[in-house]
């Protein structure tokens, strides 16, 4: 936000932004001092919007016809089972087996918070829900920028959860540097290249994986920029991601002594932040507050704290510490509600 000329904050729900309120605001601007749309979640469940947006300016990224490809499920693992990709098997209308968990996900869901376990299978009546079994093991992800049919790595990334009650699977954080055996980086990426050819991928793209002792399974493609983006500052990635939009690149400069990461901050409850909070210098994405104070409901994301090190454990150690600072200074700050 401390980098943009202007902040305008659109509704948003489970199936994405408010279309009206979003294209009125966007035929507000003067587009033709922009280059283009560049957008990360929010058009999940409705790529269609981006069309329309285009009407206005240029999509830098995937077309709607690929993020509505890539996240509509039951084309998709299609397609994975065709290209000989592995991953968790889908159930339909079938009983679990002996000791097998399953989750209930939507296709076009972000953030981990459309994600829950189950008990028994029945008929998904809603659009783009199914089931699927639950593995276990570390969560990782390859972040790639995606041109003329060809992949370029950016890195492995590692994933974790915030839990909570409602949430069991609420998208905690990440970090970049994850060391993973050969297999594993071969079979993503090689899974990387099949799906770019499969779907006409552009710009940067994150692939999600689970990684067991013995395999690695691919769980979805996240065809715009992700949250593991951030976690590369100093590659230019915004840029690279214009110009492999355009069909063109050239290589990335990253750091490989300094590992980065970052993690979200929720509301433990209703609270209310005011404008005279003080931001420790490590934390990004804070609200923009225009009055005296901002109101925050339980569970929403507040900020992200994030932190470097010289190894994974490190990293990790930091911003789960400052995590923790965060919700103490916001307790103390006596803001609940």
């Amino acid at each position: 936000m401390a980098l943009a000329d202007t902040s305008i904050k659109i509704r948003f729900d489970q199936q994405g932004f408010d279309a009206e309120q979003l294209l009125a605001t966007i035929s507000a601007l003067d587009t033709s001092q922009y280059l283009g749309f560049v957008y990360g979640s929010g058009f999940e469940a409705q790529p269609m919007l981006l069309n329309q947006i285009a009407l206005m300016m240029p999509i830098i990224g995937n077309s709607a016809e690929t993020v509505s490809a890539v996240k509509t499920a039951n084309s998709f693992f299609k397609k994975l089972q065709k290209l000989n990709i592995l991953f968790p098997k889908i159930i339909e209308q079938t009983l679990i087996e002996p000791h097998e968990i399953l989750l209930r996900k939507f296709g076009a869901g972000c953030g981990g918070t459309h994600i829950s376990l189950v008990e028994d299978v029945e008929q998904v009546q809603a659009h783009n829900h199914y089931y699927q079994q639950y593995i276990k093991g570390r969560n990782v992800s390859l972040l790639f920028l995606a041109y003329r049919n060809k992949v370029e790595v950016i890195g492995f990334n590692e994933q974790w959860v915030n839990a909570s009650s409602n949430f069991p699977f609420r998208y905690g954080g990440a970090m970049n540097g994850a060391l993973l055996p050969p297999f594993a980086q071969e079979k993503l990426i090689a899974a990387a290249q099949k799906l770019t050819l499969t779907f006409g991928l552009l710009g940067l793209n994150s692939l999600d994986a689970i990684l067991t002792s013995t395999d690695v399974y691919v769980l979805e493609v996240n065809p715009r920029l992700s949250a593991t983006v951030g976690l590369y500052a100093e590659a230019n990635l915004l840029q690279r991601h214009l110009q492999a939009s355009l069909g063109y690149s050239s290589s990335v400069a990253i750091r490989s002594n300094v590992i980065t990461a970052h993690a979200l901050v929720y509301a433990f409850s209703d609270m209310k932040i005011f404008d005279v909070f003080e931001w420790p210098s490590w934390v990004v994405d804070t609200p923009n507050i225009v009055s005296p104070f901002i109101l925050f409901e339980a569970n929403n994301p507040v900020c992200t704290v994030v932190a470097e090190a010289e190894d994974a454990e490190s990293a990790k150690q930091l911003v789960s510490t400052r995590v923790k600072i965060m919700q103490q200074l916001l307790e103390a700050s006596k803001g609940n509600l």
